[in-house]
């Protein structure tokens, strides 16, 4: 039992280190973008994707964001016009429909390239978000808030 207890806090401070000292590089490198996906994204409902970056406006020769749903078997590529900063694009359900949806952006500046998501490797990694049916999820919520 001695043992369990001396052993428990140092896992715990151990995976603490271990966030805190991330070398994931894409928490560091082309970090030029960034984005939040929306939660939760609803069924039959217009929701607006947008990415955020820092890059001036004169810089930016185009900013497209890759999309598809599961109706779709290619990526479809949509130019975004920004306004200080903030480049939105409105998903659709009657014009894209499917049951989830993934996507990526992508910033050219010169002869740079800026995407988002990165995975752990610096790579684009699509974001893939299932749409739910709102009355199911909050018949859920109402559940778990009892």
């Amino acid at each position: 039992m001695l043992k369990i207890v001396f052993f428990i806090p140092f896992l715990l401070f151990a995976q603490i280190e271990n966030q805190v000292r991330d070398d994931n590089p894409s928490l560091f490198r082309n970090q030029r973008i960034y984005h939040a996906p929306p939660k939760p994204l609803f069924k039959g409902r217009s929701h607006n994707l947008d990415f955020i970056t820092n890059i001036p406006k004169d810089s930016v020769e185009s900013a497209i964001i890759f999309f598809k749903t599961d109706s779709v078997k290619y990526y479809q590529e949509y130019a975004l016009k920004g306004v200080h900063g903030l480049y939105r694009f409105k998903y659709d359900p009657k014009l894209f429909p499917g049951s989830y949806l993934q996507y990526y952006f992508v910033i050219k500046s010169g002869n740079t390239i800026y995407g988002s998501p990165l995975d752990s490797t610096g790579a684009i990694f699509p974001i893939n978000k299932l749409l739910i049916d709102p009355v199911q999820h909050f018949k859920q919520k109402a559940r778990l808030n009892q």
